[in-house]
């Protein structure tokens, strides 16, 4: 009688304990998914993914566009250049996705810019000048890049969880080496006018302008510039990610704010072309007089009559010889010059690749 008296009351209690176990089980249930209403009633955009926001790696190369904005320009504007003027490149990337809106990316960048007065329109007041200065270039710069890139849409899942698309602002900081180039005439017209026949030091081809001094470097007229210089890089970007790889394409659009002059060689003033001793130095300081572009179209030297309103430049003038004269102005040293870099990437993902955790494409 004791023994099923005590089964009776252990078969009450446990009854009792399952019973409110999962009454228990029940209402954690509900509170699961209060929780989860409300997370979904807070969400204001972005992916999840399938957990917290993993960090990762990524590298990759790119096809560059570049434009130049300088003394050299048609006209004096900002941004303005012209399409002729655009020169291929390319570089390399690498970069760490540390936070569901940030990356941080370092670049090598190598681009060629190009400027020639012969773009500019005789016929208007501004591309006058120009025209007549005649003045050309060509620099082949090496950049080293550091930006953080800031994402219009955050991310808040994996590697494996990346947007189909996204947008984002490029801020940063570089470095780069130039080495501005003007190409000789054929003949030294300075100094035989339009018929010359005796041939430039180093004819047709392609020499450097930052040794020769053009505007008195060497003579101690103006300070050298240096082939190493800086830049502010602004950039504004778009990136797809490629289905089913790791492979991202994108494309950018940036400006380099640079700190200097002469990515043109032109900045200052003329010196007088007595003063060189060099004829190479003093041929590429002034050509005017020179009656083709630096691709060999002629120029129309009907129109040069005069270069300003006060008639200080004696440019080439229907068959005189024109020289550049002391202090009169060659470029505008109040503004530095800039360029523009249009970059297609490619890049891939290292470290927690699709195919590692398949079930999450």
């Amino acid at each position: 009688m004791k023994l099923k008296s005590f089964l009776v009351i252990l078969l009450s209690v446990l009854m009792f304990g399952l019973a409110d176990n999962a009454e228990a089980q029940r209402k954690n249930k509900y509170k699961k998914r209060r929780q989860t209403n409300r997370k979904v009633s807070h969400y204001k955009g972005g992916s999840r993914g399938y957990g917290r926001f993993e960090p990762y790696l990524f590298v990759g190369a790119q096809i560059n566009a570049g434009n130049y904005f300088g003394d050299l320009a048609p006209v004096n504007k900002a941004a303005s250049t012209d399409i002729s003027f655009t020169r291929p490149g390319f570089g390399f990337l690498a970069g760490y996705k540390f936070h569901h809106s940030l990356a941080v990316t370092a670049e090598l960048n190598w681009v060629r810019l190009f400027g020639d007065d012969f773009a500019s329109d005789p016929g208007t007041e501004e591309g006058f000048p120009r025209y007549a200065r005649n003045l050309s270039f060509r620099n082949d710069v090496k950049e080293f890049r550091i930006s953080a890139q800031i994402f219009l849409i955050p991310n808040y899942g994996g590697p494996n969880q990346r947007l189909p698309i996204n947008a984002y602002l490029s801020l940063g900081a570089s470095v780069f080496h130039h080495e501005p180039m003007g190409k000789v005439p054929d003949f030294d017209y300075q100094s035989e006018g339009v018929n010359a026949t005796t041939a430039a030091p180093q004819a047709g081809e392609w020499v450097k302008l930052r040794p020769l001094g053009t505007e008195g470097q060497n003579l101690g007229v103006v300070e050298p510039y240096k082939s190493i210089a800086f830049a502010i890089p602004v950039s504004l970007g778009a990136q797809m990610r490629l289905p089913g790889t790791e492979f991202t394409a994108g494309i950018e659009f940036g400006i380099r704010y640079a700190f200097t002059d002469y990515l043109d060689d032109v900045s200052t003033n003329y010196v007088g072309l007595d003063q060189f001793s060099d004829p190479l130095t003093r041929i590429m300081s002034d050509r005017a007089a020179v009656p083709v572009s630096s691709k060999g179209e002629a120029r129309d030297l009907s129109t040069l009559r005069i270069i300003n309103n006060s008639g200080e430049h004696n440019y080439y003038i229907e068959g005189n010889v024109g020289s550049g004269i002391d202090g009169t102005r060659r470029g505008n040293p109040d503004n530095d010059d800039m360029f523009f870099m249009t970059q297609i990437k490619l890049s891939y993902l290292l470290g927690g690749t699709t195919r590692r955790r398949a079930k999450y494409r």
